[in-house]
């Protein structure tokens, strides 16, 4: 499985790259990957980072099948839209996990880092980019007490960022 993952990622990485420069979502993608791998980072420090690296694969997957769409006919400009979307999604995705990191390392008591978590994983659930039906993929992670980062992989994470910044200036 972890091998076809890989290879899925490699050929989505083939198509969706800029000749001129290096994607945002690649380069995201190549610094979260770095990190999942790295056998001498904390642990939680690798589960946050394979959450991204899992969030920018599921991201690049549906931007390919978009892309392939037979059915549909799209326009270079159609397609730079998806790529756009793409690179601001994985974008915003990296400072979601930032920002719940920096909130849930400085919640004192057991009751706020609750509190944090919640209020993450509800702007996550609350906010989906596709209503993606395959619940086993996109709940891959947020039904996983192993991992702090349970968080829905189908996510608009501009909007669940934002969501999340209001909630926690409340």
């Amino acid at each position: 499985m972890k091998n076809k993952i890989i290879a899925i990622t490699l050929l989505l990485t083939s198509v969706l790259a800029s000749n001129a420069q290096e994607r945002v979502s690649k380069q995201i993608y190549s610094s979260a990957y770095k990190v999942a791998t790295d056998k001498t980072e904390d642990v939680n420090v690798r589960k946050a980072a394979s959450f991204k690296v899992d969030a920018i694969t599921y991201l690049n997957t549906r931007t390919l099948s978009a892309i392939v769409d037979t059915t549909r006919h799209l326009s270079n400009k159609d397609i730079a839209h998806l790529n756009a979307q793409l690179d601001s999604m994985a974008f915003y995705m990296h400072e979601y996990i930032n920002l719940f990191t920096k909130e849930y390392a400085r919640a004192g008591s057991q009751r706020e880092k609750t509190r944090i978590l919640k209020i993450f994983r509800d702007a996550s659930i609350n906010h989906p980019l596709y209503n993606d039906p395959d619940k086993d993929i996109v709940l891959a992670y947020y039904n996983r007490e192993d991992y702090l980062t349970q968080f829905s992989l189908d996510t608009n994470w501009v909007a669940a960022l934002a969501d999340v910044k209001k909630k926690l200036a409340a």
